[in-house]
């Protein structure tokens, strides 16, 4: 299964929510500190990977 902006969070904080709605903060702190999580999910961690540089992007527009 491969995950798009349109794929609903499987599980956590924002269970059911489309990715796209899902907070880059979020995103980046499951790509830094969920390593516990990587191993089952696969394709979630591959969409952070594929979409890590806008999320940083993002993260720092929203701190100016």
């Amino acid at each position: 299964m491969k995950f798009s902006d349109d794929s609903v969070m499987p599980w956590g904080k924002y269970q059911g929510e489309k990715m796209s709605n899902v907070p880059d903060s979020y995103l980046l702190w499951l790509w830094t500190d969920g390593q516990k999580f990587r191993a089952n999910n696969r394709a979630l961690f591959a969409y952070i990977e594929d979409n890590l540089d806008a999320i940083r992007a993002n993260i720092e527009r929203q701190k100016k």
